[in-house]
C-alpha cells in the first residue's frame, strides 16, 4: 500500500502532466517552437475525448514553449500570416530566461521533490520546495518586467503569476503558459507559410489537410462552413509542391 508521501510524489507529477495537457476543438492547434525558430503545427493525437482532441507536448522540454492558435472556418478576418510569425519569433526571444525559470522548477518540483518523497528524506524535500518558489518568484518577475515584450494585459499577468505561485508544479509551465496568453487566427492555408522549415512546412501542409478533412464531419455540407473547408483543401494543393 502506497504511503502518503508516494501518493504526495504522484500528485505532483500528475498536476504537471495535466496542467501540460491540452484538449483542442475543431479549429484549434498549437504552434510548437525550437530554440528561437517554429517547428510546426500540431493538432492534437488521433483521437477524441470529448469531442476534443488531446495533446501533450514533450514533459522534458519546458523550456519550449506552444503557441495557441485557430485556424478560421467562416472565411472571416485573419492574421497576416509573416507578420503573425514574426511576432511569435519576438515572443520567443522575451520567453528566454522564463524558459530556465520553468526547467529549474520542473527539476525542483517534479523531479527533486518527488524522488525526495519516496525516499522520505524530508528536509530535502523541504528544500526542494522552497527552493522552486524561490526560482518560481525569479520568474514571475522577469514576466513583470517584459510584460510588454510578451504582450500581456494586467489580467493575464496576474492570472500567469498566481499559478505559479500557487501550484508549484505548474510553475514549471511558466513558459508555457506564458506563450498560449495569446491567440491568432488564420486562414487554413497559411500554417505552412509560418515560417517553418521546407520538411516542417510539408508535415504541415499534410496535417492541415486531414485536420481540415475531419473538420467537414462537424458541419452541413450545404453550410457555408463546408465550402470553406473545401476552398482550403482546394487552395493547399499538393503538399509536395
Amino acid at each position: 500500500m502506497p504511503t502518503t508521501e508516494q501518493w504526495l510524489a504522484l500528485g505532483l507529477i500528475g498536476v504537471y502532466l495535466f496542467d501540460s495537457m491540452h484538449f483542442l476543438r475543431v479549429g484549434d492547434a498549437v504552434v510548437e517552437t525550437r530554440g528561437r525558430a517554429l517547428k510546426r503545427v500540431n493538432f492534437g493525437w488521433p483521437f477524441e475525448l470529448g469531442g476534443r482532441q488531446p495533446f501533450l507536448p514533450n514533459l522534458l522540454t519546458p523550456f519550449q514553449p506552444a503557441f495557441r492558435i485557430e485556424w478560421d472556418l467562416a472565411g472571416g478576418a485573419v492574421a497576416d500570416v509573416e507578420s503573425a510569425s514574426k511576432q511569435m519569433q519576438d515572443v520567443l526571444v522575451a520567453l528566454r530566461p522564463i524558459g530556465w525559470t520553468s526547467s529549474a522548477c520542473g527539476l525542483l518540483i517534479v523531479l527533486a521533490a518527488p524522488v525526495c518523497l519516496i525516499l522520505a528524506e524530508q528536509v530535502w524535500f523541504l528544500g526542494a520546495v522552497a527552493a522552486s518558489v524561490l526560482v518560481a518568484l525569479l520568474g514571475c518577475i522577469i514576466v513583470i518586467v517584459r510584460r510588454k515584450a510578451l504582450g500581456l494585459d494586467a489580467k493575464q499577468l496576474l492570472s500567469i503569476c498566481f499559478v505559479a505561485l500557487i501550484c508549484l508544479p505548474c510553475s514549471a509551465n511558466l513558459a508555457r503558459a506564458v506563450a498560449g496568453s495569446r491567440r491568432w487566427i488564420f486562414a487554413a492555408r497559411d500554417l505552412p507559410r509560418l515560417g517553418f522549415e521546407p520538411a516542417d512546412a510539408i508535415t504541415t501542409c499534410r496535417l492541415t489537410v486531414t485536420a481540415l478533412s475531419n473538420a467537414k464531419r462537424y458541419v452541413a455540407q450545404e453550410s457555408r462552413e463546408f465550402q470553406v473547408i473545401d476552398e482550403q483543401i482546394r487552395l493547399l494543393g499538393d503538399c509536395n509542391s
